[in-house]
């Protein structure tokens, strides 16, 4: 990376926060789920590491810290062959970094396709998807992928506190668009990225302006989904409360609900309001 963006990086209030028991680990369900990884790691996290790599062996890459392979063990389930194979792909994508901003990337953030929004309560990272702008006829997937690269290393590396921040809001607006209407594939290739090489980074996904077949769909398919995923895939249908008892209105444009202008330049990324806590 080769730009520095001082208007999102943590103030004093962000750096010092003290994050409580339940956003460092929490139970949904039979799960127990860790959302903070970095720092003290607990009694069940040390012993479920040190079963792995003695099942699995010694891992040399110096990007497997204990913290980020708990990372990946949860997000497969603590699944040996599993987290092994995402592993090493995640190694050869790590190759790929950093990505450099030129040109292509600059065109993709202007765009409007992905933004940083504000924060929630907790100091986490508001991110806004515009699934509707999503088109490879317009863009190459390589460049979208490029861009998006970019974009997430800024939200990592700028607005990520280890221990204290390590997880992002995405608020997905569809422009009640159908399944003719979005490019389905494209948007597919998009998620399963952000999934494989951002692994437990997701705490919670907002999904506005659905079509009522979305709605449907989505309702049977949940019923086969794990309650941990079905626990951070929030589809709004005109009542926001729900967003709100975790964000500031002040953090939210309009056209969400919240009290913010709805924004018409994109990048370079910044965070009008510093009202992080809750509403008055």
């Amino acid at each position: 990376m080769d730009q520095s963006y001082s208007s999102i990086k943590p103030n004093q209030e962000i750096l010092t926060y003290e994050p409580t028991a339940d956003e460092k680990k929490t139970k949904i369900g039979k799960y127990t789920i860790r959302r903070l990884f970095e720092g003290e790691l607990d009694e069940q996290d040390n012993a479920a590491i040190n079963k792995f790599l003695e099942e699995a062996g010694p891992f040399q890459n110096p990007i497997w810290t204990r913290p980020q392979i708990l990372r990946f063990l949860q997000a497969n389930n603590f699944k040996k062959d599993q987290t092994i194979q995402t592993m090493q792909q995640y190694e050869e994508w790590v190759k790929t970094l950093p990505i450099s901003f030129d040109q292509q990337v600059e065109q993709f953030l202007k765009a409007g396709i992905i933004y940083i929004q504000g924060r929630d309560h907790s100091y986490r990272p508001i991110i806004v998807l515009n699934a509707y702008k999503v088109n490879f006829n317009e863009m190459s997937l390589e460049q979208y992928l490029k861009g998006l690269t970019y974009f997430l290393q800024v939200v990592v590396n700028d607005m990520m506190v280890p221990g204290r921040v390590e997880n992002w809001v995405i608020l997905i607006d569809l422009d009640y668009k159908g399944m003719i209407g979005l490019q389905i594939n494209a948007l597919k290739q998009v998620m399963s990225y952000l999934q494989n090489n951002y692994r437990s980074r997701l705490y919670r996904m907002f999904i506005f302006n659905t079509t009522m077949m979305l709605n449907v769909t989505w309702n049977m398919a949940k019923l086969f989904l794990e309650e941990i995923t079905q626990q951070k895939i929030i589809f709004v249908k005109g009542d926001v409360k729900q967003l709100f008892q975790s964000v500031n209105q002040e953090q939210i444009e309009q056209r969400f609900g919240g009290t913010q202008t709805n924004r018409v330049e994109f990048w370079p990324p910044s965070i009008v309001s510093a009202n992080f806590r809750k509403n008055a």
